[in-house]
């Protein structure tokens, strides 16, 4: 009797505890907050200062602390300038901070007062601001041994990384090939393929890179300037059984890449770094080769593991963030200097991440 009444007695405070955190934090809060927005399509990164958003059930809202940028930032920026509608649109997909208010709900009120990595939900509320508002199922709780800004990129490239090691042990490639190999994400893969005895093949854009990669430690280098490049993929990438692409660049020299591949490999593409809005493919190189091509979207994989196997992915995430994916950080700017960061990141994007910190 007595453990049931202790029990019970604890529940209680717990959610006294949750309402008087969510009362407190919600008076605290201040009404208004930095964003950075889009001031025209084509145009500069510049911060305004908006109303903090609230949030609804299901949801919570986030004292953002850091936030990266990524491609797929700019790929939503580009986009959602050509459809101008640019009025509300907050960049920033993925960040951390910590959940100061929740909405109703079991997992909101799960959250409240932790420290969280988060994806952005709304174009209305992305992470490049004080606060974000997001559903409660897009944020997982960070590790007290990952910092807040190890801890902002630990979702898109870490996550995208993992799944890509899914994806081969489905399809029993035996190696694999990747490009633009330089790049945090490239890195990982670098990584995760030695962790897993599956070789890389790296595909970088000059000497420069090929020698940062050989610095740190990869067998594999191509670079893609080279005149010899298309052949040495060719031999390399039969010698190793590399049947996998994974291309975030998508130029009109993937023609030429498909056409080096053994038979039976798949082509998949994650993203569109040249900005080449059509290129060409032989259909008779595909036909004859069985070169099978398709898109990766991290959000689609991730609905489709489910949350189980998210949780499962975001635990083995943290593990090797607090230990080996330690990821380089090559400059921290504030958020009134959002287009300057754009700017840093873009005139190197293999020199280490870019931060907008809060």
């Amino acid at each position: 009797m007595k453990e049931c009444l202790a029990n019970y007695a604890l529940r209680l405070f717990i959610i006294f505890d949750c309402e008087l955190y969510y009362y407190v934090s919600e008076r605290l809060c201040p009404k208004m907050m930095k964003a950075v927005f889009l001031e025209k399509p084509g145009g500069h990164l510049v911060m305004k200062e908006v109303n903090i958003p609230v949030p609804g059930p299901g949801e919570v809202l986030i004292k953002m602390k850091a936030a990266p940028v990524n491609p797929s930032d700019l790929a939503r920026i580009r986009n959602t300038a050509a459809g101008h509608d640019l009025a509300t649109f907050i960049p920033g997909i993925e960040g951390s901070g910590t959940v100061v208010v929740a909405g109703k709900g079991i997992l909101p009120r799960l959250w409240l007062g932790k420290r969280v990595a988060c994806s952005s939900e709304y174009p209305s509320s992305g992470t490049w601001a004080e606060y974000m508002v997001t559903k409660a199922g897009n944020c997982f709780p960070l590790s007290e041994k990952i910092n807040d800004e190890q801890g902002s990129m630990s979702l898109v490239n870490p996550l995208t990384a993992l799944a890509f090691f899914e994806i081969i042990k489905e399809n029993n490639h035996k190696a694999i090939i990747n490009n633009a190999a330089a790049s945090a994400l490239g890195r990982m893969v670098e990584m995760l393929g030695k962790k897993q005895k599956i070789p890389v093949i790296n595909i970088v854009r000059n000497q420069h890179q090929t020698e940062l990669l050989k610095n740190s430690g990869s067998q594999y280098i191509l670079d893609s300037s080279s005149f010899s490049f298309i052949e040495d993929l060719g031999k390399l990438s039969h010698d190793l059984k590399a049947t996998i692409l994974f291309d975030s660049v998508c130029s009109r020299q993937l023609d030429n890449i498909i056409d080096a591949l053994p038979s039976g490999s798949s082509v998949i593409i994650y993203g569109n770094l040249s900005g080449e809005e059509h290129i060409m493919i032989n259909p008779r190189c595909l036909i004859d080769n069985d070169i099978k091509i398709s898109g990766f979207y991290l959000g689609r994989r991730a609905k489709k593991n489910g949350l189980l196997k998210n949780m499962m992915n975001l635990r083995e995430v943290g593990r090797l963030m607090s230990s080996d994916m330690k990821i380089k950080i090559r400059g921290r700017f504030p958020l009134d200097r959002a287009q300057e960061a754009v700017d840093t990141y873009l005139g190197n994007m293999s020199a280490g991440k870019v931060l907008l910190v809060m």
